[in-house]
């Protein structure tokens, strides 16, 4: 595992392009110290370098930039990016190495792999606490929140020294459990953000990187190359699932608020409609109360013609009609509300029809339509 390469990419994502003379300069330096000559360690930097750049493109393009870990896409689309983009620094390097003799052609297959293995898994597990610590450095007190989140992770720590830590006989004898580790970090990717699933992944990995060289653990094999090959492809696992899950989760928070939001603003409407409901039916009573008063007043005090008697009841009946329809739009506050009460009362049908058809007596005069009634019926009431 090569933590400077996801260190590379994370810094590349988080502070632009501009840094990569800084990159360079690191590697070269880096390369210079180690085995091969002046060329070889111009090479690899360059190989590091163009690899960084490539990778940062990628993610740039297709994952959306530093909010890569914001959608559980992006995060698949982030692992292929690492994983297309580590394949620059091995072919470079050890090809480099291979032409001045510093490496065995023969061997060109397993360094190459081990390589590009240790570039991958660096950028799976180091460039998400990069990003995500930098995008959100300040820790905020949550009470409770943050309380569990300290439980997780020192179970992680105990199951990880359980496992990888050589303290008990299980990992001493190098037993296969390394699966306990993993319900802890779902755990964590389900209830806690991305940063804290990042953070967790990376305190796993440096236990089991640490056992493991140890020869502790269920990842050790014959040689410590093999051991650490297993350990890397496990771990680069695990991290894209967990890293999936806990950006599913975030995306399922976001979708819960803007659901509270849009609820609320569609509470505040209702709330607007029912107040207008209600002015508005006071407005439209104000005048009618006079009216029926004055109508009331001709038919006590000032008797008039049986014809204009009949056009006073018309105009008081469609008052009274008028001012059930206000009403009713008191009702419509009413039921969404929850607190319309609905009562039955007997209606006389016959009665109705001879009201609407006297309401509608002049203008059917007026159009010559001649109204014929057969009112019968020995029962004529309903439950209205």
């Amino acid at each position: 595992m090569w933590p400077p390469a996801g260190i590379a990419l994370g810094a590349l994502l988080v502070l632009g392009y501009r840094t990569w003379p800084a990159i360079f300069l690191g590697a070269f330096l880096v390369n210079a110290t180690t085995a091969g000559n002046f060329g070889t360690s111009v090479a690899i930097a360059a190989g590091n370098t163009l690899e960084a750049l490539c990778g940062a493109w990628l993610v740039n393009r297709f994952a959306s930039g530093t909010r890569v870990f914001e959608r559980s896409q992006d995060v698949f689309k982030f692992a292929f990016a690492a994983l297309a983009s580590t394949l620059i620094s091995p072919s470079i390097g050890v090809t480099s190495l291979a032409l001045v003799g510093f490496a065995d052609w023969a061997r060109y297959g397993p360094v190459w792999t081990t390589w590009w293995l240790g570039d991958a898994t660096g950028d799976l597990i180091f460039a998400p606490v990069v990003i995500l610590w930098a995008m959100k450095p300040r820790w905020r007190w949550h009470g409770k929140k943050d309380l569990e989140i300290g439980l997780l992770f020192v179970l992680l720590l105990a199951l990880g020294e359980a496992v990888f830590g050589g303290w008990f006989p299980i990992s001493a004898n190098n037993y296969p459990i390394a699966f306990i580790c993993g319900p802890v970090l779902i755990w964590v990717a389900f209830r806690m953000s991305q940063r804290e699933t990042a953070t967790g992944i990376f305190i796993l990995s440096a236990i089991a990187i640490w056992g493991t060289l140890r020869n502790f653990g269920p990842f050790v094999l014959k040689t410590e190359n093999q051991s650490l090959l297993i350990l890397q492809g496990s771990t680069a696992v695990l991290t894209v699932t967990a890293m999936a899950l806990a950006a599913g989760m975030a995306e399922r928070r976001r979708a819960q608020a803007d659901l509270e939001r849009q609820k609320a603003l569609v509470e505040a409407a209702n709330q607007t409609k029912n107040n207008f409901l209600a002015m508005l039916s006071h407005e439209l009573r104000t005048p009618l109360t006079p009216v029926l008063l004055g109508v009331e007043t001709l038919q006590k005090h000032w008797p008039q013609s049986a014809e204009v008697d009949s056009a006073l009841e018309i105009i008081r009946r469609n008052m009274n009609v008028e001012s059930r329809l206000i009403d009713d739009l008191l009702d419509l506050t009413r039921i969404s509300k929850g607190k319309l009460d609905l009562r039955l009362r007997s209606l006389d049908v016959h009665e109705e029809i001879l009201n609407v058809v006297e309401t509608c007596r002049s203008e059917s005069a007026a159009k010559k339509i001649r109204v014929q009634l057969s009112l019968h019926a020995s029962d004529h009431h309903v439950a209205a």
